[in-house]
């Protein structure tokens, strides 16, 4: 059995004689001083917005909030001496940000160690509320695009 020889079924366009050729494109070559300017200098960069400051000041916080909290969890955990200042400086910066959530679940004590479940509630908390603020305020703050009329 032989196969037939291949025959494409389209042909590639004919130009007629009439048809001038297409010019090659010219390098870019500026007319006047101010064009050449504004060829060779780089562009300003493009300032930061302020929503992205604010959500990253935001996140800032947030961030040494839960920092603080962990660290607490830490010491608690380890049966820190609450004598010593550092533990000291710790358990009061951070009891405030965990007072709110005291109480929700009981907390375990096994000999000297304690662990806290309520600074791990508050720190998913404001790490939730961080996200939700920032979220909002890219929502809000987001240019619109003009609509056209059709």
């Amino acid at each position: 059995m032989q196969s037939a020889p291949y025959v494409p079924t389209t042909q590639p366009p004919q130009h007629s004689e009439s048809e001038e050729p297409r010019q090659l494109a010219q390098p870019f070559q500026p007319q006047s001083r101010s064009q050449m300017n504004a060829v060779t200098e780089p562009r300003p960069r493009p300032s930061v917005g302020a929503i992205y400051r604010v959500s990253q000041t935001l996140y800032l916080l947030a961030g040494i909030a839960e920092a603080l909290i962990i660290t607490r969890v830490a010491l608690k955990l380890l049966a820190a001496n609450p004598a010593a200042g550092f533990v000291r400086f710790v358990y009061g910066v951070s009891a405030p940000l965990v007072a709110p959530f005291q109480g929700i679940f009981p907390t375990p004590v096994s000999n000297a160690n304690v662990l806290e479940l309520s600074s791990l509630v508050a720190m998913a908390v404001y790490g939730l509320i961080a996200w939700g603020i920032v979220s909002i305020t890219f929502f809000l703050g987001r240019r619109r695009l003009p609509t056209t009329a059709g």
